[in-house]
């Protein structure tokens, strides 16, 4: 999997910066909790601050277009995602368990 930033904008007064980043990958679509742990590697970044807003797949390629949040801080984060957003979709575990 490779992954290429197209666009970073900050948001101080969020504390976040809002990436859309192409995503290449062998065959579908990673999983969430595959793209969250790639995204926090390349930013340097831990997982747990890393919320991924959209993934648009591209039909009929390996390519996929997806939108993250990258937080600074635990509480920001907390406060200004959705509870929905804050779970991985993987067997409806939370990021916390």
């Amino acid at each position: 999997m490779e992954l290429h930033t197209i666009k970073e904008k900050d948001m101080k007064l969020l504390s976040r910066k809002r990436v859309t980043i192409d995503v290449e990958s062998s065959g579908a679509t990673p999983p969430r909790v595959e793209l969250i742990r790639a995204i926090a590697h390349k930013f340097n970044i831990k997982e747990d601050l890393v919320v991924i807003r959209h993934i648009y797949p591209q039909f009929g390629k390996t390519n996929a277009k997806v939108i993250v949040h990258l937080y600074d801080d635990p509480k920001k984060k907390e406060m200004f995602e959705l509870g929905n957003r804050l779970k991985v979709k993987n067997n409806g575990k939370t990021e916390k368990e």
